[in-house]
């Protein structure tokens, strides 16, 4: 990482500039609350924290990487260079969780292409975690959280960065980008987490149910390590990156016309090596309920999730027992 320099775009228009530095304190007033979350000794109040962590930073980071055709960063900074998705290749995993309903209920279901109200009894869903990025598996369901970036890696394009795989659940693929968008789009400003019900069905594969963005992002967090899930993770180490690689270029590149001592007191003093440790959590009955039914024709075996992370030598189903 260290052999990789950020620098000005000395053409860019100040009041560009200063839209960018507004983002990194954005950013930078956000990333504040990760050290302080993980010291509170009271559970529920670390989650809150965390979780409004990530919120608050999804939205500068989109503003910064993923709106408009020219990118605000790549205005501002000549070539952005970025780690690659990997690192350490942790060890194989099939980290199985399973949970059973506690209750029947009504729900809607799915049969020859209706929707009626059916009768779900309780079933088992079993996900099977290997071979993430950032996520080393420890004794008794307890896994150690790091960046998922390489920090020796050979530095990439911000438009390669995006488009990298950086996740797969079952035949739903996730790149940088997809990650960025998905916590910005549903935890970001003005979203509405009432808009977004659990996803329940009868008797089908998850992968044949529901389209779109709504799809993708609970398929993303059916397993959460602690309070987040693993696009939120990419979410928070993507933006400490931002972070240091500004710390370093604010502070060894001065720009003509521009003060920098602003920003530069605001994130100089920012933890961007932050690692934790948390238990792995099954959130599964966020995201989808799936069992036998009583309408004809819908029974099935309970339903397998797979996750692991997206990369040319991972990107192979779990079959294995090792990676």
């Amino acid at each position: 990482m260290d052999s990789i320099e950020w620098n000005w775009n000395t053409q860019v228009h100040p009041m560009t500039v200063s839209g960018l530095l507004e983002c990194v304190t954005e950013l930078a007033t956000a990333a504040q609350r990760l050290p302080i979350a993980t010291s509170q000794s009271d559970e529920s109040t670390a989650l809150v924290l965390l979780r409004t962590a990530v919120r608050q930073m999804s939205v500068p980071i989109r503003k910064l990487c993923l709106d408009g055709k020219n990118k605000l960063l790549q205005r501002v900074v000549s070539d952005p260079q970025f780690l690659p998705v990997g690192g350490k290749k942790g060890k194989y995993s099939k980290a199985i969780m399973k949970r059973r309903t506690q209750s029947r209920e009504w729900v809607m279901g799915f049969e020859g292409g209706r929707r009626e109200q059916v009768f779900v009894p309780e079933s088992e869903h079993q996900i099977q975690i290997g071979r993430l990025y950032g996520i080393e598996f420890q004794d008794g369901g307890w896994c150690r959280i790091t960046s998922p970036f390489n920090g020796s890696g050979s530095p990439i394009s911000m438009g390669t960065w995006l488009e990298t795989k950086i996740l797969q659940v079952n035949s739903i693929g996730y790149n940088v980008r997809d990650a960025l968008k998905l916590v910005a789009d549903f935890e970001g400003a003005h979203t509405n987490t009432d808009q977004l019900p659990a996803m329940v069905a009868v008797g089908v594969q998850p992968d044949e149910i529901d389209k779109g963005a709504a799809k993708r992002y609970r398929m993303a967090n059916c397993v959460h390590f602690g309070c987040l899930s693993y696009i939120q993770l990419a979410v928070i180490y993507s933006g400490l990156y931002i972070i240091r690689m500004m710390q370093e270029l604010v502070t060894n590149h001065d720009l003509e016309g521009v003060d920098l001592s602003g920003v530069s007191g605001i994130i100089s003093s920012i933890r961007t090596d932050l690692s934790a440790r948390s238990k792995l959590v099954d959130a599964c009955h966020e995201m989808i309920i799936v069992g036998k039914s009583n309408v004809p024709g819908a029974e099935r075996n309970p339903t397998v999730y797979r996750m692991w992370s997206g990369s040319e030598d991972w990107d192979k189903p779990l079959t294995r027992s090792n990676g």
